[in-house]
């Protein structure tokens, strides 16, 4: 008959993976809305490139355009820097999302092998590496760079010698896969943790028959409650990460939308004429 494994329910409990899974859609929804900004963004430089090049056409035939290319030329600029800002750090964001939630996912991997019995015919680092589930190691590791040498096999100036992995992929999809990788590894941990009571209780069974188990029972005890501690950190310490970073993603999703609507599209004016204006509630004062 198999023994079963023990666990400690109410710490498994406490683990709120739907609750992750959600806050994490919530940020994506952010990031895919900010491509749709991103993309206006793009249009807006082509208008108002196109705007300056008929500009042009009119100061060649003579029509006074006094600075407005010169203005166009600065907004144009600007937009140029908001589009390439964005872009870049939107990739910053996730990969900075990946990295720290895979720091997290390291520290519970850690704690759980302090006490896990490494398999015979394994090494301590094989069975992390299967606890991460192939997942993608931040920071990426150093491969040798391909244009480190030139033709006569001299070093290259301005190129190092290694590089980090070009083929590790920091996106949305990794983050949720790393989420659940985490959450697994939470699940793993409160087991380690509820297997104490069996080995404390054993202890205690054998002093009580006489046995001279020294510190072993107090030392037990304590370490128990050391991980304990440490689980239920990580626990909070998640869900509050999670939610600082869904309170980023709203703020740089609005940021965005505030430069891409400097500009309207011939439809959307049309749009506004036919808006009626708000009324004044004057009932007040009659």
């Amino acid at each position: 008959m198999t023994a079963i494994k023990p666990s400690d329910s109410a710490l498994r409990d406490k683990i709120e993976a739907d609750l992750y899974n959600e806050i994490l859609n919530e940020i994506n929804s952010k990031y895919a809305e900010m491509d749709k900004f991103i993309g206006n963004l793009e249009s807006d430089i082509e208008s108002v490139t196109d705007f300056i090049k008929e500009v042009l056409v009119d100061q060649e035939q003579g029509y006074d355009v006094g600075t407005s290319l010169d203005t166009l030329s600065f907004q144009k600029d600007s937009l140029v820097i908001d589009n390439d800002f964005f872009k870049h750090m939107k990739q910053v964001y996730i990969k900075k999302l990946y990295g720290d939630l895979y720091k997290y996912c390291d520290g519970i991997i850690e704690n759980a092998l302090s006490i896990e019995e490494i398999p015979k015919g394994y090494t301590r680092e094989q069975i992390k590496q299967r606890k991460f589930r192939n997942m993608a190691p931040f920071p990426a590791k150093m491969v040798p760079n391909p244009n480190f040498l030139d033709m006569e096999g001299n070093p290259v100036e301005g190129q190092d010698e290694f590089i980090p992995d070009p083929n590790s992929k920091y996106d949305m999809n990794e983050v949720f896969a790393l989420i659940n990788c985490t959450t697994s590894n939470l699940r793993e941990l409160a087991e380690d943790i509820g297997s104490f009571d069996n080995k404390i209780g054993r202890a205690k069974e054998r002093e009580a028959r006489g046995f001279s188990v020294g510190n072993l029972i107090m030392n037990l005890e304590s370490q128990k409650q050391k991980l304990t501690l440490e689980f239920a950190s990580y626990v909070i310490r998640l869900k509050k990460f999670l939610n600082q970073n869904k309170s980023f993603s709203t703020r740089c999703l609005n940021r965005i939308k505030m430069i891409s609507n400097e500009i309207v599209s011939a439809e959307e004016l049309e749009e506004s004429k036919q808006d009626p204006p708000p009324t004044e509630d004057t009932s007040a004062t009659e």
